[in-house]
């Protein structure tokens, strides 16, 4: 059931099938084409000396050379190393000191950065695109290598790929996953989201991402799904390819169906092939939750929980009756979660449903890693008696749910109580006229921290309006009610959708 051979067992099955379409220029790959392009690319690998166990790292956007550059990995057993394509030249710099690899591939989007310092960089470079630098070789070149099927055995403990972690609170950490993890990862997530044979889905979810990478790639690419990939993401391509290409499920950050759903598209095409619906990366806003229901009307939705260390962790329960766009699952299928008392290193101080904790999960299972890439220490500090605490706040509920509340570090601490910032920002974006909210903590001699809001309108909400608001909510308490409120264009946040917390913390201080 690894990767390789479920790919293999996919152009056996569909052959014709469409594997990829590049949604930005409408070019298409069959699985076979994809399985020769892969060929040919890992054979061209294995004749400039790379050998099983090599890195090969990969700053490009979702587009087709993204697909077979990770496929003709797999195949060769070479580890794929993609990380984030818009990054900075220090992050570009930063990830591929850190990462060692024999060959690294990018393209025009982090042309500029990776530009910046390929100077620095002792490494052999190949450009995806028209016009290579003179530092870099055409991907074009490996086109002409053999397309025979790679002469490799791959195993079980054989690395797959490392992925970075998001770096939110410092340097990213690689994070190797071997073949096994691979797989079951795309099979856990599969079974999860009620995937099955034949699947469509839009690649939005960046494939330097464990969801966008495993659970959508790999699981569709194992299962004769169709992947439709974007360079760029336009909602309206988006949500017009629906209807194109009889999309089936959607799995997208938030802040992508809100874009969705705001299109002059959404009320022109047929979406009615989308069944199965899940979000990840961020919280949905009850108001986005809604509008997703009414305007898909799916079989299934649910709310996503993973970790780069340990991906598909809980269940994924359907909310359609539910209602709440907070709540997940249990554990999922091969794990074991628990929610510890915060700031406790022991496994067994749990917490009683209803009370703010640490969300931990047992690293005994085929999805987990073993430990950060060169980092020991920080293995230590995240892994306790075969546990990894995510750094997640949780709380179980009485029907044994799961509600993620923000990260532990994020925790605001006023007056000797415990607030979390999503509690606070659930509220707010229950407003008509807030279209995105963030909250943090600010140092107060009174209080130690009082809670600031950045709040982005979509009408001419005030301040005393949105505190009156707090006020009168029956899910907020008074005291954790902002204090301040500082109205902005838009929010930080990182390509998962989440909310960069330390930069409106900077910007608090001001």
């Amino acid at each position: 059931m690894l990767f390789p051979l479920t790919f293999e067992q996919s152009v056996a099955r569909t052959p014709d099938r469409t594997a990829i379409a590049h949604l930005n220029d409408g070019s298409e790959l069959t699985y076979t084409e994809l399985q020769t392009r892969a060929y040919r690319l890992a054979t061209a690998l294995r004749d400039r000396g790379l050998d099983p166990g090599d890195r090969v790292a990969i700053c490009m956007a979702n587009r087709p050379e993204h697909v077979v550059t990770f496929v003709a990995t797999q195949l060769a057993g070479i580890v794929a190393v993609p990380f984030n394509f818009r990054l900075a030249a220090s992050g570009v710099r930063y990830h591929i000191e850190d990462s060692d690899p024999e060959l690294f591939l990018f393209d025009e989007i982090s042309r500029e950065a990776v530009t910046s310092v390929a100077d620095d960089i002792d490494v052999p470079m190949v450009y995806v695109g028209d016009d290579a630098p003179d530092f870099a070789e055409p991907f074009a070149d490996f086109a002409d290598a053999s397309a025979e099927k790679p002469d490799v055995d791959i195993d079980y403990d054989d690395p797959s790929v490392m992925l970075y972690s998001s770096g939110t609170t410092g340097d990213p950490k690689g994070i190797p996953i071997d073949q096994d993890s691979t797989s079951s990862r795309w099979i856990i997530n599969s079974l999860g989201q009620h995937y099955y044979l034949e699947e469509t889905m839009i690649g939005i979810m960046p494939l330097y991402h464990t969801v966008g990478l495993h659970g959508i790639l790999c699981g569709l690419l194992s299962m004769s799904g169709t992947y439709l990939c974007m360079s760029e993401f336009d909602p309206e391509i988006a949500v017009r390819a629906i209807e194109d290409y009889g999309v089936t499920a959607l799995h997208e950050a938030p802040t992508i169906f809100a874009n969705m759903l705001d299109t002059d598209a959404i009320e022109e095409v047929d979406i009615s092939s989308v069944d199965t619906i899940g979000y990840s990366g961020a919280p949905m806003s009850q108001s986005v939750f809604e509008r997703t229901i009414e305007t898909f009307d799916p079989d299934h939705i649910a709310n996503l929980y993973g970790t780069t260390e340990v991906y598909g962790t809980l269940a994924y329960i359907d909310l359609q009756d539910i209602r709440d766009p907070t709540v997940t699952g249990p554990a999922n299928v091969g794990l074991e979660t628990r929610v510890v008392a915060v700031e406790s290193d022991d496994p067994a101080d749990t917490v009683e449903p209803g009370t703010q904790g640490e969300l931990i999960v047992n690293t005994d299972s085929p999805v987990a890693f073993d430990g950060y890439w060169n980092k020991p220490e920080a293995t230590e500090e995240a892994i306790h008696e075969g546990w990894l605490y995510t750094g997640d706040a949780a709380r179980r509920t009485e029907e044994n749910r799961i509600v993620i509340t923000g990260r532990v570090d994020d925790m605001i601490i006023s007056g000797g109580e415990n607030i979390h910032p999503t509690e606070v920002e659930d509220v707010l974006l229950t407003h008509p006229d807030v279209a995105d909210a963030g909250v943090v903590g600010h140092p107060d001699e009174e209080w130690g921290e009082i809670v600031v809001a950045f709040v982005e309108r979509s009408g001419d909400v005030t301040e005393t309006e949105l505190d009156q608001w707090c006020r009168d909510s029956d899910d907020l308490a008074d005291y954790k009610r902002p204090r301040e409120y500082r109205f902005v264009d838009g929010l930080p946040r990182n390509p998962s959708g989440k909310i960069e917390r330390y930069k409106l913390e900077s910007r608090a201080d001001e």
